[in-house]
């Protein structure tokens, strides 16, 4: 008789159902949701999806989409509303210090969305690549987070904003 005939001969059926539940979970369940920012409660959660965390800097969260081209990064920064910080200004000294680091910064496209956040799309050349970017500035009370999504390419196209918008969809409050 094996040892898992053994087991389940002397437990009772919640047990095993237990057990069989607890072998289902993840091996690393600590990758399913990832804390970015205790303070705020903010964690993103990529299992299950074709997102994986590539490099974690101290100011800035790295992640690779291989299926979809594209890769995503989360950065926080000190000061919100409470010290006078809006999302738009917030934006364009991005935006501006975006620019300087980039051969032929364009931005393409700008505004407002309903949630209060700010939202640009650009194009910019890094090393002789093209790429286009789409940034979300969310400023709460003490921290401003930039969240931003990028790939190869000339001209912007609805995958971008989809991937933007997905990749805003990981993060999680609360968990």
């Amino acid at each position: 008789m094996s040892l898992l005939n053994t087991i389940i001969g002397k437990a009772s059926l919640p047990k095993v159902a237990f057990v069989v539940c607890a072998l289902c979970l993840p091996l690393k369940p600590a990758y399913a949701c990832m804390r970015l920012n205790e303070p705020l409660d903010i964690s993103i959660c990529v299992a299950g999806t074709s997102w994986e965390l590539r490099e974690d800097k101290a100011d800035s969260t790295l992640f690779y989409n291989t299926e979809d081209g594209f890769a995503g990064s989360l950065r926080f920064f000190d000061g919100g509303t409470d010290d006078g910080v809006e999302s738009e200004r917030a934006a364009r000294l991005m935006a501006q210090s975006d620019s300087k680091e980039s051969q032929d910064f364009a931005l393409l496209k700008s505004g407002k969305v309903s949630s209060g956040n700010y939202v640009y799309a650009a194009r910019g050349s890094v090393n002789g690549r093209s790429n286009i970017y789409v940034n979300t500035i969310s400023v709460g009370p003490t921290k401003t987070l930039r969240i931003t999504t990028w790939r190869i390419g000339d001209t912007m196209s609805d995958k971008d904003r989809e991937m933007h918008i997905a990749f805003g969809n990981l993060l999680k409050t609360g968990l």
